[in-house]
């Protein structure tokens, strides 16, 4: 079962706050050199970066298989593999979290696996997902 992740304005407005500094930069060189050149490097840069961002949203999902694992996917290459037995609970984010991220949207989940271990996720339908994982988990540990 394979759940995409949730979509919000978080990464957007991440977005936009990388292009206000990149634009009064570039509005401050244009005003001293009155060349584009670097304009366009900036440019470039801020697409790139919007880009980036969309692959990650695009790509961003949780796949439970063969009922005993859990694979957190981003950006087709990253990927976090989690045995089902080994996850301890789910928990609300609150704020901001220092830890590995695999989320796309700013109200996400805090995923506790293993002893200490700790992974940010942001499944679309969180109450679903967190109950398909208790029901597998039931089934691994009856």
């Amino acid at each position: 079962m394979r759940f995409a992740g949730k979509r919000d304005r978080f990464i957007f407005y991440v977005w936009l706050a990388v292009l206000f500094p990149f634009g009064g930069i570039s509005g401050l060189i244009y005003w001293q050199e009155s060349d584009f050149t670097p304009l366009y490097l900036l440019g470039t840069v801020w697409f790139i970066l919007g880009l980036l961002f969309f692959i990650i949203i695009r790509s961003t999902h949780y796949t439970l298989v063969d009922n005993d694992t859990l694979v957190c996917q981003s950006m087709y290459f990253f990927k976090k593999t989690i045995p089902i037995q080994s996850i301890r609970k789910f928990e609300p984010a609150n704020g901001f979290y220092a830890g590995l991220k695999m989320s796309t949207s700013w109200k996400c989940l805090i995923l506790h696996y293993n002893t200490y271990d700790e992974l940010l996720i942001s499944p679309e339908n969180e109450e679903l997902f967190v109950a398909e994982v208790e029901r597998r988990k039931t089934l691994i540990n009856p």
